[in-house]
């Protein structure tokens, strides 16, 4: 069970270290969306500036915020994206401590099942054996007790002739 402990608390640690490069990431990514949001700033003031040439400004604006659109749009997928696999390894990894708890509970059971089993069975030795003793005392009761009763006729013989005699005496 050590080497399970050792593995998950790699597993936890490893998690651990890549929902931190993820949040890390997620961070420097909304950097650069901030950063762009800026720097469509500056292009609309140098749309402005350059009056002259309003037209070529106004399709280079059109483009470049366009660009940030679609760049913005971009880091926001990326973004999602992240948190989608932060969740899918948190996600992933409850559902693997589970599995290990569920593991050890089975083997808990197994053991605990083992130990009953054996007892099981020493009590059945103990009651076959208990049943054999049984079986032999009541042999020797029956014994013992016809001898009994035997010894009870004779005795009886005894105490009637004994009589017989001491009539024959007295007579």
């Amino acid at each position: 069970m050590d080497f399970g402990s050792i593995a998950e608390n790699e597993n936890v640690s490893t998690v651990a270290e890549h929902v931190q490069h993820l949040a890390n990431e997620n961070m420097c990514l909304q950097e650069r969306t901030e950063g762009l949001y800026g720097l469509g700033d500056l292009q609309e003031r140098m749309g402005k500036l350059a009056g002259s040439k309003a037209d070529l400004s106004a399709r280079t604006v059109f483009g470049e915020e366009e660009k940030l659109k679609i760049s913005k749009d971009l880091i926001d997928l990326q973004i999602e994206t992240n948190k989608m696999k932060e969740q899918y390894e948190t996600e992933n990894f409850e559902l693997k401590n589970m599995i290990l708890a569920l593991e050890n509970h089975v083997l808990e059971l197994e053991l605990c099942s083992e130990k009953v089993t054996g007892e099981r069975d020493t009590l059945r030795e103990r009651l076959h054996a208990l049943e054999t003793s049984r079986k032999e005392l009541a042999d020797e009761y029956i014994i013992l007790k016809s001898n009994y009763l035997a010894l009870g006729k004779e005795l009886d013989q005894e105490v009637r002739q004994a009589a017989v005699l001491v009539l024959e005496f007295l007579t």
